[in-house]
Parts: C-alpha cells; sequence; structure tokens
C-alpha cells in the first residue's frame, strides 16, 4: 500500500507519525508548499505519482472541489480521514459530539467533569489533538469533537453516543449550500449501530431534524450566567446516558459549584463595580446564531450593552442576526457585510475594528454590559479567533476608564 497523507497541517502530520510508525510507504502534499520545506524530497508527492497512490488520508480543511481530490475520486481512490484509522484500532467507547456551536466547551467540560468522578477518559478531534495519539491507550471514554469538515469525508466511526448540539448556517463556503452542511452534521447519527440509536443528544436547529432535549430540568443558565442553557441541558443529558441518576446527581452538585468559563467564549474578563460595566470577550462567535444566543444570556439584565461585531460572514443571504432587545448599540467595521434583522439599536459603523478604542470610550457611562461577540470569522484582519480576542481585551485594558 502507498499512501497519500493530504494537507500538513496538524491531523496530517499526526497520520504521518502513525504510518511511519508502522513502516508504511507515504506521500505528502500540501497547497502551502511552505509548510514542505523541511520534507524530504522523496516523500513529496509529485503528479506523476498518483498512479502508485492506493488510499488518500485527507486532513479536514481541504475543498471537496479541490481539482487533485477530484482527480482521486475519479480514479475510484479510497480517501479517508483519521477518524477512519482511529475507528480501525480503537476498540473502547467513543462519544462523537458536533455542533454549529459549543462543541470545544461540551467537549473539555464533559471531560472534565468525568475525570473528577473517577471515569478515566479524554478530549480529542477538533479541539487540535489527533486520535491517533491514543492508539493503544486505555480509557472509559474518548470524547471526540468533530467538525463538519471531519464528518464529510469520515467512512467509519463506532460511536456510543452522538451529539448534535445545535445546527445553524454555518461554512456555507465550504460547503457550497446549507443543505450539505446539514447532511455533514447529521451523518454522525449513522455512526451509531441500531441497539445504540436511542443514545443520541440533538439541542436546536433549523427544523432539520427533532430536539430531544428536556423541555423541563433544574439545569439553567442562571447556575452558570455566561453558558446557554442548551450547553447545560446537554452536558446533563450525555452524563445520565454513561452514569445514570447518581453520576447526573454529581453533576448538578459540580455544575452548581464550577463556573464554565473559556477564553474568547463569553470571557468576563474586567467588571467595573461602581460603575456597573462588565466587558465579555465572545471573539469564538463566528457566526449568526452565536451572536444571537450570546446577547439573550443578558436579556433579564436592567442594562444596556454594546454589541461589536467584526470579520468575514459565512452566512448565506437570507439569514439574520436575532439579537436580543437589551441590545441597545451596535458597533460595526464598514467593510463588514452583515444583515442585522430587525432590532432598535443605535448603529455605529467604524473604518475598521483597529478604531474601536475612541468610539467604545465615547459609549461608555454606567451600567452596561460591552459584548464583543463577532459573527465573523477573524481572517481578514487577524491570524485567529484568539488573535482577534486578545486584541480586544487589550485595548479595553489600555483604556482610561475611572472606576471611581
Amino acid at each position: 500500500m502507498k499512501y497519500l497523507i493530504f494537507g500538513y497541517g496538524v491531523t496530517g502530520k499526526s497520520v504521518e507519525k502513525y504510518l511511519s510508525s508502522k513502516g508504511e510507504v507515504y506521500f505528502i502534499y500540501d497547497d502551502d508548499e511552505k509548510k514542505l520545506k523541511n520534507i524530504e524530497e522523496s516523500k513529496l508527492f509529485v503528479k506523476n505519482k498518483i498512479n502508485e497512490i492506493d488510499e488518500v488520508i485527507i486532513s479536514p480543511g481541504i475543498i471537496p472541489n479541490h481539482e487533485l481530490l477530484q482527480e482521486f475520486i475519479s480514479k475510484r481512490v479510497s480517501i479517508k480521514t483519521d477518524i477512519d484509522i482511529f475507528s480501525n484500532n480503537y476498540s473502547g467507547k467513543i462519544i462523537g459530539v458536533t455542533g454549529t456551536n459549543g462543541k470545544t466547551t461540551f467537549v473539555n467540560e464533559l471531560t472534565k467533569f468525568l475525570n473528577l468522578n473517577m471515569v478515566p477518559s479524554i478530549a480529542l478531534g477538533n479541539i487540535g489533538v489527533s486520535p491517533l495519539d491514543i492508539i493503544g491507550k486505555d480509557y472509559e471514554y474518548v470524547v471526540l469533537e468533530l467538525s463538519s469538515y471531519q464528518l464529510h469525508y469520515t467512512t467509519k466511526l463506532n460511536l456510543d453516543i452522538a451529539v448534535i448540539l445545535n445546527i445553524f448556517p454555518d461554512h456555507i463556503d465550504w460547503h457550497d449550500k446549507f443543505e450539505n452542511y446539514v447532511n455533514s452534521k447529521l451523518k454522525i447519527l449513522t455512526f451509531l449501530d441500531k441497539e445504540k440509536e436511542d443514545r443520541k443528544i440533538i439541542g436546536s436547529n433549523t427544523g432539520v431534524i427533532e430536539n430531544n432535549l428536556p423541555k423541563n430540568s433544574n439545569l439553567n443558565s442562571s447556575i452558570n450566567k455566561n453558558v446557554h442553557e442548551e450547553l447545560l441541558l446537554s452536558l446533563g443529558e450525555a452524563v445520565k446516558l454513561i452514569g445514570g441518576e447518581d453520576l447526573f446527581n454529581c453533576y448538578i452538585k459540580y455544575i452548581e459549584v464550577n463556573k464554565i468559563n473559556y477564553p474568547h467564549r463569553m470571557e468576563q474578563f474586567l467588571n467595573l463595580k461602581n460603575k456597573n460595566i462588565s466587558f465579555f470577550n465572545d471573539s469564538k462567535a463566528t457566526n449568526y446564531h452565536a451572536v444571537s444566543e450570546a446577547t439573550k444570556l443578558f436579556s433579564s439584565q436592567e442594562r444596556d450593552c454594546i454589541l461589536i461585531l467584526h470579520g468575514i460572514t459565512k452566512e448565506t443571504n437570507k439569514n439574520e442576526l436575532n439579537i436580543d432587545s437589551i441590545v441597545n448599540h451596535i458597533v460595526i467595521p464598514k467593510d463588514m457585510n452583515i444583515n442585522l434583522g430587525t432590532n432598535n439599536a443605535n448603529i455605529t459603523y467604524i473604518e475598521n475594528i483597529y478604531d474601536i478604542k475612541v468610539t467604545l470610550q465615547n459609549l461608555l457611562s454606567n451600567n452596561q454590559i460591552v459584548l464583543f461577540s463577532c459573527g465573523g470569522s477573524s481572517f481578514n484582519d487577524f491570524e485567529n479567533y484568539e488573535d482577534r480576542g486578545n486584541y480586544f481585551k487589550k485595548i479595553v485594558l489600555s483604556m482610561d476608564i475611572e472606576d471611581a
């Protein structure tokens, strides 16, 4: 067998490590030749080797209509992922998690909770850790974050539990249309065997599949004010499937005393008590649904909200923001193409995000929430959403704001 590692990022490098450990023959290809500068020439894929390749192991970022990929498909060459390899070599229990928003928080929180309760678990997948790195190791549960890209290409995965947190328009540029994106997400349910088909958790969506989260629960966002109730409910349902009511009761106590808070996801990084102004960095909110849900978390507060948007939007034209009425002012860079929907907020346009400091300082008064929840990807101005979030925090913390 001769393999082609198609894409040489984090996934591609983990695949290379695995194939090398097995003594397999492989070549490497990436559109970005800079990534290949340290690869020995004999390992580099060139077009005259195309008929030598028996199997392509593709990285999730490769678009489906990529010219080279289409050539392999036309030649009926097998296309696999690191997830396929992992599934063929791991027999433990796997929880697959997908959704438009909240995947990383869900995966990390569930893994943390299970380990605290003596259920050995590890978080893997789209969070940046390849499942190939744990082949040969033993865990009670692998909690696997799966993007729509990964699900699109994956052909085999034996799941014990499948989780779809939500499905809303995102990554339309990659999937071409919303229907394709939805189908990639729904594909996770096909990885449950018939005897496990009821071991699924489904949250909100645009009506493409029935929500099966409980209607009533003693879990609500008043426990963790910066986390949407849907995420708390989904975590609770997963815990029930794993350990029944006893473990679920432990989860209730855990949530009551442990705040869910991650950098760049509804991260409160500054609170001016005397002025009653709270600043939130939600740079990870890269689509309309994430922004809309973020604003709803403050709907019961008697404060004004300043919403700051940024980035390259990924929605279809017919989709629009659905922000809570607490938002009374929206700040938008002029180059951002966004459908604001219906709202009564005042709008301020800035030349670019680097003008935010002066604009924000002029808008601050008392009893306010300042929410940097972007609604678009960061790549027009920043390396990634972390870079963007850190920039916003730096700007705010450098401002001359008296809290006497």
